[in-house]
């Protein structure tokens, strides 16, 4: 059976997603939902041409990059660094690619699309801290995880990018192909505490 691009390009999630209330019915824990980005870009610096691609970056309007394990949110553009010269960019335009292809040339790193290959979601909800803690070994506190620190860890077997946006608010860049095994993870997580799908 072919499937036609629109298809292809959709959230995985898109076929399973039901929004409402679930699990404890008498309170509301924790709120997910599904975020699109226009763009998903890695882009890999190669040792030592940190300067030359911040002066290249200005071109599209990149000014700074994050320390490694923080983010730069921004409109449209938000940037988390992974370590060891990369950087996911996520952007609301769809051009982003071409411009951090334009700019960076292949002495000085690599440019990925991601589009396709993340799946985003948004947590909210005084429980979140206590939710991701079953599945992934971390301390989730604000003193230890603040707002704008980034960490790549796993869930059982499914790898994830985990990012504090809000001091009550997360966003978990997991892989496609895992993305229902991920939802699925959060909600037998947040069954105790309540969960609405919005």
């Amino acid at each position: 059976m072919v499937e036609d691009l629109e298809t292809l390009s959709a959230c995985p999630l898109d076929r399973v997603w039901t929004a409402g209330h679930f699990g404890r019915p008498d309170t509301t824990g924790i709120t997910l939902r599904r975020s699109y980005a226009g763009s998903l870009v890695q882009l890999s610096l190669f040792p030592g041409q940190q300067e030359k691609a911040l002066a290249k970056l200005k071109k599209p309007g990149i000014a700074t990059l994050p320390e490694d394990g923080t983010a730069i949110f921004g409109t449209p553009l938000s940037i988390y660094s992974l370590g060891g010269g990369r950087y996911l960019l996520e952007s609301r335009a769809a051009d982003l690619e071409q411009k951090l292809r334009a700019a960076i040339v292949a002495d000085i790193g690599s440019v990925t699309d991601l589009s396709s290959a993340r799946t985003i979601l948004t947590l909210t909800g005084p429980d979140v801290e206590t939710v991701l803690s079953k599945g992934v070994a971390m301390d989730f506190s604000n003193q230890s995880f603040p707002v704008g620190k980034v960490a790549q860890s796993t869930a059982h077997h499914m790898p994830l990018m985990i990012v504090r946006s809000k001091s009550d608010e997360f966003r978990l860049f997991a892989f496609s192909s895992y993305a229902q095994s991920t939802l699925h993870w959060l909600e037998t997580a947040s069954h105790d505490h309540g969960f609405e799908r919005v």
